[in-house]
């Protein structure tokens, strides 16, 4: 049985955000590299430059529009409510603060919001890049889920 994953997504912002498909298609073949056998559910919400403020300086301590935040629901593994269900968390996107990184960086947009996807979700799993090791393992897998989504 294939069990269909629960990917919501929220524009809560004034832009126009790339469509729900390039989004649900790219997470749900992200899973499928990361070997994930369990029903997901994760929110993606899309904020203003100000909300993103708001948040960054809250959680992060940082008064600064933030690109992307991820927040997981692990503790310190994906809360799983059945066997087969597992929540995530949520990612907030400033899709304001991510078109304006990719033109600085001379990345297509759609390009950069996979990096952005890719990465959120392994944070979601609970991988992180605070320690020099952990960040080489977190990027060494970040470029292999890239490269099998193309």
């Amino acid at each position: 049985m294939v069990l269909k994953n629960e990917i919501l997504i929220y524009n809560l912002s004034n832009e126009r955000i790339p469509p729900k498909r390039f989004f649900q298609e790219l997470i749900n073949k992200v899973l499928a590299v990361l070997g994930e056998r369990n029903k997901v559910s994760l929110s993606l919400i899309f904020i203003d430059s100000q909300k993103s403020r708001q948040l960054n300086k809250f959680w992060r301590n940082k008064n600064k529009a933030a690109s992307v935040l991820s927040f997981s629901l692990q503790d310190p593994l994906p809360i799983k409510f059945k066997r087969e269900e597992k929540i995530l968390g949520d990612v907030f996107l400033c899709h304001k603060q991510i078109k304006s990184q990719a033109q600085r960086l001379n990345v297509p947009l759609d390009v950069f919001y996979k990096k952005l996807i890719v990465h959120s979700l392994l944070h979601l799993y609970g991988y992180d890049h605070s320690k020099a090791k952990d960040k080489q393992k977190m990027e060494g897998l970040e470029e292999e889920i890239l490269k099998s989504c193309q």
